[in-house]
């Protein structure tokens, strides 16, 4: 009886077994074919997945941009307008720093969550054209932003949740398109090496916070 290696590692006749069984294999085989095709858009992109120290999947690197997302640029939203509490001009109370300390807690755990959930569709669209995967990501910035700047001005008497979403959307739809490009472009079969993440998501969430501070 004669054998082969399957992609999956495994040796399977090909000769006087079962008809079923035989197209069983075959679908399997397509499938499996199939499913590289779809992750990998060269033949070299999986190889260079394999050499990664430390992949990340997309979801844990879009959940971790959004909890840096969430820190940084908030924190210099209320430097810049409240002085984080220690303005001697607007609101130099325990109380604003405290509220200040609040809105962004909420914004850094809101936003690492919503990250997450609406990156579902990332590695589908980082595959389609360029148009589509930045109408997408500018798409998937506004409903972070809206969520996560409505949830973070709520500890501002509740008053602050329009407030927060109004600064926070504009924020995201230019946040979410450059991440995703860059990501984009380093990542292989869904995953990102963390040598790459690490300067990557600091580098676009520091840029924009630093933008913030010298408007």
């Amino acid at each position: 009886m004669q054998a082969t290696r399957t992609p999956f590692g495994l040796h399977w006749p090909i000769a006087d077994q079962d008809v079923n069984e035989r197209l069983s294999w075959l679908i399997a085989v397509n499938t499996y074919e199939a499913e590289q095709r779809r992750l990998y858009r060269t033949a070299s992109e999986e190889e260079e997945m394999r050499l990664m120290q430390l992949p990340l999947p997309t979801r844990q690197a879009f959940s971790l941009f959004g909890l840096l997302l969430g820190i940084l640029v908030p924190a210099a939203i209320f430097l810049k307008i409240f002085g984080y509490g220690f303005s001697r001009h607007i609101g130099n109370t325990p109380v604003m720093f405290l509220i200040c300390v609040a809105m962004n807690t909420a914004c850094a755990i809101f936003g690492h969550r919503m990250g997450g959930l609406l990156s579902k569709g990332i590695n589908e669209y980082e595959r389609a054209s360029w148009t589509k995967m930045l109408l997408y990501s500018m798409l998937i910035g506004t409903c972070w932003g809206a969520a996560t700047g409505a949830i973070g001005g709520l500890a501002f008497f509740g008053i602050g949740a329009i407030f927060g979403a109004f600064c926070a959307v504009p924020v995201a739809m230019i946040a979410f398109p450059l991440f995703t490009s860059l990501h984009r472009l380093l990542a292989r079969g869904g995953m990102i090496d963390a040598r790459h993440f690490w300067p990557l998501v600091f580098g676009v969430t520091m840029t924009i916070a630093m933008f913030i501070l010298g408007m």
